[in-house]
Parts: C-alpha cells; structure tokens; sequence
C-alpha cells in the first residue's frame, strides 16, 4: 500500500527534476538590471554624490582617492591572480 502511495511522489519529483534541468527552458531576460517600464532605476554616480553630500556622509576627498586607488589595485591583483591581463581595469575618474 505505501509502495502505491510512493509511486505518484517518485514521479513526481524525477519529472520536476528533468523540467528544471532542461537546457533552454526558460528563456533569458532581454535586459538584465534595474529597470521597469522601460526606465532605468539604477541612480547615476552623479545622483548618488549628489544625495551622499546633501546628507553629509560623503567621505574626505583625500580618502576617497585613497579607497579608489585600493580598490582599482585589488581589482587588477585579482586578475592577475586568474592569469587575466588587466588592461580591462576602468580607471576610476576623479570625483569633486
């Protein structure tokens, strides 16, 4: 009797395995990011300085220099790491 009961939830899960796993089932957004409506949410680095002053939590221009420059080392240190060339690196434009 429990073997009849197992029968149906065995299919079941081996079934919704095979769905989940299925190549190209689902297809892949056509843009991947903050966006509804056809808008764009994702704030601008010139709306973020904007709003960090205007609250008066922006840090020391000097330190933020000194972060910048820490995490454009790390960043090519990593790829190097990897074996990658870093000529991928942006250079972080200076801020106000």
């Amino acid at each position: 009797m429990r073997l009849l009961a197992m029968v149906p939830m065995v299919a079941f899960v081996v079934t919704a395995s095979a769905v989940a796993q299925t190549p190209g089932a689902g297809t892949p957004p056509a843009e991947i990011g903050n966006r509804s409506n056809g808008l764009s949410y994702q704030p601008t680095p010139n709306e973020v300085d904007g709003r960090e002053a205007a609250k008066g939590i922006r840090p020391p221009a000097a330190e933020q220099r000194a972060t910048d420059r820490r995490l454009e080392k790390t960043d090519k240190q990593l790829l190097r790491e990897e074996g990658l060339g870093t000529g991928s690196v942006p250079a972080i434009p200076a801020r106000p």
